[in-house]
């Protein structure tokens, strides 16, 4: 037997896709489950498998599982948020509110105060004369 050294070898960090009947087959077109996509992140977090061999699998584009991993990294960074636990968004969205909420107060004291002057100068002007019934 010979063997030919001058072969080339798959790199050591790529995991060789399964065998397996079911994996070679692309999967069904359309949206994939919540389950698909935890799956197909859970292993690419362990390293199990890359990027461009879940995409093959599950009948993606490489870039779809990228945005699934992207999600799920901010859902990691979203839970393990220390502090008040709130997103930017939410204390954003919290300040507005207060701010809006002093603007209204503030119009609501200047819509009395204005109606408050407005009745005190009706009660100054004289009465006019009656009108007749004719």
């Amino acid at each position: 037997m010979q063997t030919n050294s001058s072969a080339p070898t798959p790199p050591p960090t790529e995991a060789p896709e399964p065998a397996t009947a079911e994996a070679s087959v692309r999967a069904r077109p359309g949206r994939r489950t919540v389950e698909e996509r935890q799956q197909a992140v859970l292993e690419l977090f362990a390293g199990k498998a890359t990027v461009d061999q879940i995409a093959r699998r599950l009948g993606v584009h490489a870039s779809t599982v990228e945005g699934w991993r992207q999600d799920a990294l901010a859902g990691v960074e979203q839970a393990l948020r220390r502090g008040s636990g709130k997103s930017p968004t939410e204390q954003q969205l919290e300040r507005e509110k207060r701010d809006l909420e002093k603007v209204v107060t503030q119009l609501s004291i200047q819509k009395c105060l204005l109606e408050q002057a407005l009745d005190i100068e009706r009660a100054k002007r004289p009465t006019g004369p009656a009108r007749s019934k004719r």
